[in-house]
C-alpha cells in the first residue's frame, strides 16, 4: 500500500509543484503592437518588432513568432520595462519530419504501415532511433524499416512550426507590459527605380520609385519602412554578418518615431515611407520614393576614343563605321538627393505613346549635380576613322595624323563630340577645327554635321613616351 500513499501525495502535491514551473509565454503576430524596417541597399535589414507581453514575476520563458528564417542576433535583442535577459538564442529551422521524429525517441507514435495489398495497418510504436532508416519497437519487438507515415499525439516541447526567438528572462512582477525585440535579418532590400521621360526644350521629367525585396524568409505585415540610402562601407572580409552589424549602428541612429520624411545620416540619407507596407516573402513591391520633378537634360552624341597603341605606330582602319554612343547629360535640380539605382528612359512618339530609347544605372547623385545616363548608339550617324599617316620621329616620339568622316543621314543637324585618349606627353600639331583639352590626357573636338550631310575632322599628334 506505500505505493498507493506515495502515489497520492503526489497527486496532492503536482498544483503546487506546477506552481512554480510557469510555462512558456509565447508572444504571436496577434500580440505585435509596432513593426518597424530599417533597410539597406545592400540586403540587409534592421527589424524593431514591439509586442504586448502578460508576465509572471520571477524567472521564465519568452518566445517571439514567427521571425524570418535570415534573422541574426546582431542588434539590441529583447528589451522591456522591468525586465532582464538571461540568456537568448532563434531557432530559426522550424520543424521538419527528422526534427519532428528525433523529438519523439523514447516516446510512442502511431506507425501506418502498407500492406502489399495496398491497404494501410496501423500500430503503436516507440521510437529507438532516427538517425537513417528509423528503428522502432512494437510489441517487444524491434522493428526497423520506412513506414507509409508516422502519426504524432502532439508537438513536443521546444520544437515550433516556425522559426522562433527565445529568451529566459527575470520579471521584477507580474503583469502586461511591452517589450520589443530588435534582430538584423538579411534577404530584405531595396534599390530605387527611376523613370525619366525625355521632352523637348532640353527638359526631363523624371519619377522615382523605391522597389522593396523580401527574401528573407519572413512576413512583414503592415511595417513602418525606412530606407538607408547610401554606399556603406563592405569592408575586406567576405563574412556578411560583420557587414550587417556595422550597418546597425547607422539604422538604429535615428528614432522611427521622430524621423523625418527624409535626413541625412552620417554619410547615408534614410527616407521614411508615411503609409505602412506589408511585405510577404518572395514578394517585390514598389512604392513612391520621390514625386515626380522636371529636370534639365541635353542629348550628346560622343565618339569613344581610339586605343592608346593607335598612337604609336601603324594601325588598321576599322572596317566597318561607328555609330556614336548618345549620351544624356542631365542635372539634378528635383531639390533632392537621388540614390543609386537602374533609371529607365522614354520618348514620346507622335502619337502620344511613350517608347523606351534605353536603360541605365544611374549613380548617386547630390542635390544639383550634373550626371549622365547611355541611350545606347546613334542610329543615322555613323564615323569612319582613317589613319592618314605615321612617323617615328625619335626612339621615343611618334606622330600620327587621322582623319574622321562624320555621316548624317538623320532630317536634322547634329553635334558629335570626337575624344582621343594619349598616353605620355602630346601635342597636336594640326587639326582641321580647334580642340578643348579634357584633361592632363584627354582632347575632345566637337564637331557640327549638317542634315543629310558629312563633316570630315583632321589633326595630327605628337606623343612623347
Amino acid at each position: 500500500m506505500r505505493w498507493r500513499t506515495a502515489l497520492f501525495a503526489t497527486i496532492a502535491l503536482s498544483p503546487l509543484l506546477a506552481a512554480g514551473v510557469w510555462a512558456d509565454t509565447v508572444l504571436r503576430d496577434d500580440s505585435r503592437t509596432t513593426l518597424t524596417l530599417t533597410i539597406a541597399q545592400d540586403g540587409a535589414a534592421l527589424v524593431h518588432d514591439r509586442r504586448t507581453a502578460t508576465l509572471e514575476a520571477g524567472e521564465q520563458t519568452l518566445i517571439v513568432e514567427p521571425l524570418p528564417r535570415q534573422a541574426r542576433l546582431e542588434a539590441g535583442g529583447l528589451t522591456g520595462p522591468g525586465i532582464s535577459v538571461r540568456s537568448q538564442s532563434l531557432d530559426l529551422g522550424g520543424i521538419d519530419a527528422q526534427a519532428l521524429l528525433a523529438a519523439h525517441r523514447g516516446k510512442e507514435v502511431t506507425i501506418v504501415w502498407r500492406t502489399g495489398s495496398g491497404s494501410e495497418r496501423q500500430e503503436r510504436a516507440t521510437v529507438l532511433s532516427a538517425d537513417g532508416v528509423p528503428v522502432f519497437a512494437v510489441d517487444g519487438k524491434v522493428i526497423s524499416g520506412q513506414p507509409e507515415r508516422l502519426v504524432y499525439d502532439t508537438l513536443p516541447a521546444g520544437l515550433h512550426a516556425v522559426p522562433v526567438y527565445r529568451a529566459d528572462i527575470a520579471a521584477d512582477k507580474a503583469g502586461k507590459r511591452t517589450v520589443e525585440l530588435a534582430y538584423v535579418t538579411h534577404g530584405l532590400s531595396w534599390q530605387p527605380a527611376y523613370v525619366i521621360e525625355l521632352e523637348e526644350g532640353g527638359k526631363a521629367l523624371l519619377s522615382s520609385w523605391a522597389t522593396l525585396d523580401n527574401q528573407s524568409g519572413g512576413d512583414f505585415p503592415a511595417a513602418q519602412v525606412r530606407l538607408l540610402a547610401g554606399d556603406p562601407h563592405r569592408g575586406a572580409g567576405p563574412a556578411a554578418l560583420p557587414r550587417a552589424a556595422r550597418l546597425e549602428k547607422a539604422m538604429m541612429a535615428a528614432s522611427p518615431d521622430s524621423a523625418p520624411s527624409r535626413e541625412a545620416l552620417g554619410p547615408h540619407h534614410l527616407y521614411t515611407l508615411a503609409p505602412p507596407v506589408s511585405l510577404r516573402q518572395g514578394q517585390s513591391t514598389q512604392v513612391p520614393l520621390l514625386p515626380p520633378v522636371r529636370i534639365t537634360a541635353e542629348r550628346q552624341l560622343e565618339l569613344p576614343p581610339l586605343p592608346p597603341h593607335a598612337w604609336l605606330g601603324r594601325f588598321a582602319t576599322e572596317p566597318q563605321p561607328q555609330h556614336p554612343d548618345t549620351v544624356l547629360a542631365l542635372r539634378n535640380g528635383s531639390g533632392q538627393p537621388l540614390p543609386a539605382g537602374p533609371a529607365r528612359l522614354f520618348l514620346r512618339g507622335a502619337d502620344g505613346g511613350l517608347a523606351l530609347a534605353g536603360d541605365d544605372q544611374m549613380p548617386m547623385v547630390p542635390v544639383g549635380a550634373p550626371f549622365r545616363l547611355s541611350l545606347g548608339k546613334a542610329f543615322d550617324v555613323t564615323a569612319r576613322r582613317v589613319q592618314t599617316d605615321s612617323q617615328k620621329v625619335a626612339a621615343e616620339i611618334s606622330e600620327t595624323a587621322w582623319e574622321v568622316k562624320l555621316a548624317n543621314a538623320g532630317a536634322n543637324p547634329v553635334k558629335v563630340l570626337v575624344r582621343e585618349v594619349f598616353a605620355g606627353e602630346w601635342l597636336v600639331l594640326e587639326e582641321s577645327q580647334r580642340h578643348d583639352k579634357t584633361d592632363a590626357h584627354q582632347a575632345g573636338w566637337s564637331v557640327q554635321v549638317p542634315a543629310k550631310g558629312e563633316t570630315v575632322l583632321r589633326y595630327r599628334v605628337r606623343i612623347k613616351l
